[in-house]
């Protein structure tokens, strides 16, 4: 298994390459975990990550979509982590999301600065519209993994076969395992394998250095922790019903 939190160092530093040099804030310490309300569940904190980023207003800028969507990403990881970091038993996975929280707060105020960079400068590409290849594909590595196969890897993970009631699955799917710790690992790896394809799309679509950089780090940290997340499933295994 990696060194816990193997990530974390270099996520801090990305977070400074995308500040460039602006300190204009602090990161969010309420409660100790910048979020004000918690969602009800992990699978909550992933609806509102899809539903804020299909709701995001057009840009003329793929570097500044990225952006948008790749804070969403990491709103999205803050809550996770802070809802482990309140209800979570397991201490290896409560540090974990300790240093995921701190470090993905450092992050969003690297993108805020980067985004007020973006918005300075004068369109380079083609212009957002719903046809247009380079946003589409943002937007889908953004939020395409997060549809029925997680659902369905909830009620795997919770021992059921699903229901051909479509109301009940919805609501097996949203309650979660019945762990808050088995859903922080359980849902993190769709979470991070989201935020590699985006960081994938941004790599063949951007121009920004920094944006680049950011998306070329996001790729390897987030997969070192969708294996920490992995290994530590495989070390708890879901005990049948």
């Amino acid at each position: 298994m990696p060194p816990p939190f193997l990530a974390t160092s270099r996520l801090l530093l990305l977070a400074g390459i995308l500040l460039l040099g602006s300190c204009s804030g602090e990161a969010d310490q309420t409660n100790g975990t910048g979020v004000t309300a918690l969602p009800r569940t992990m699978m909550g904190a992933l609806h509102s990550m899809a539903q804020n980023s299909r709701a995001l207003p057009p840009t003329g800028d793929p570097d500044l979509y990225f952006a948008h969507l790749l804070r969403e990403n990491h709103r999205a990881a803050v809550a996770m982590s802070a809802l482990e970091l309140n209800q979570g038993q397991d201490p290896s996975l409560r540090g974990m999301a300790e240093e995921m929280n701190h470090a993905h707060q450092r992050l969003l105020l690297g993108l805020d600065s980067a985004m007020q960079r973006l918005q300075a400068r004068p369109p380079e590409l083609a212009a957002h519209t719903p046809g247009n290849e380079p946003f589409t594909r943002l937007l889908s590595a953004a939020t395409q993994g997060l549809s029925p196969a997680i659902h369905r890897t909830i009620t795997q993970a919770e021992g059921g076969t699903g229901s051909s009631n479509p109301g009940m699955r919805e609501y097996h799917e949203d309650a979660g395992t019945g762990s808050t710790d088995r859903d922080f690992a359980v849902l993190l790896v769709p979470h991070h394998r989201n935020s590699i394809q985006l960081a994938r799309a941004e790599l063949q679509y951007g121009r920004d250095k920094g944006l680049l950089q950011a998306a070329s780090q996001v790729i390897f940290d987030q997969q070192q922790e969708i294996n920490q997340a992995q290994t530590w499933l495989a070390q708890h295994p879901q005990q049948p019903k």
